[in-house]
């Protein structure tokens, strides 16, 4: 399975934005059968929710590594942003994450069978952050942080813009605020 979806991430690469992977190129690609791909996925749209699905829980892992090591609520919301944004200031990971949202744009994801866990996993621990400093509504006010950040992430993404010092300051400011004055 593994080998199948790295294939399917270098077949997605190479195309860009501009067209989906066939199978019979991820199969190509890692060298294996049509027969061999539908042991472990149902199709194609299966494979790329399960690449987009693994991005986001290796994110989680890389935000809670960067969060844990932070002391007090400031910190830990600031390292949990900016834990956000790295993947958008890495030329390399930026490049795959543009791929793969884009990807993940052009299917129909209600039809996959794999149950999406990573944007929530992502928001718990944003909560667990916001719980910590005391914040109220921590469930909706972690939900309304996510979708912002998240969404300027890809907004940037979808531009080919690296946010500036200032624009990522802001960001964080305007969070903070948002938290602390109620």
């Amino acid at each position: 399975m593994k080998l199948l979806i790295r294939a399917t991430q270098t077949v997605m690469l190479s195309k860009g934005c501009t067209d989906q992977p066939k199978i019979a190129e991820i199969v190509r690609e890692a060298g294996m059968s049509n027969q061999a791909f539908y042991r472990h996925f149902r199709g194609r749209d299966d494979i790329i929710v399960a690449i987009y699905e693994q991005g986001l829980l290796n994110i989680h892992a890389y935000l809670e590594h960067r969060v844990f090591k932070q002391s007090g609520f400031g910190g830990r919301l600031a390292a949990w942003i900016d834990g956000i944004l790295a993947q958008i200031e890495d030329p390399d990971l930026s490049d795959f994450s543009r791929v793969i949202i884009w990807n993940m744009g052009q299917i129909a994801r209600t039809k996959s069978e794999i149950k999406p866990v990573g944007h929530g996993r992502i928001r718990d621990l944003l909560c667990a952050i916001l719980i910590e400093g005391n914040v109220p509504e921590p469930e909706r006010t972690a939900m309304f942080i996510q979708t912002l950040v998240m969404g300027l992430t890809t907004t940037y993404l979808e531009a080919g813009h690296t946010p500036t010092e200032e624009e990522h300051e802001h960001l964080l400011l305007f969070c903070l605020r948002a938290v602390t004055e109620h």
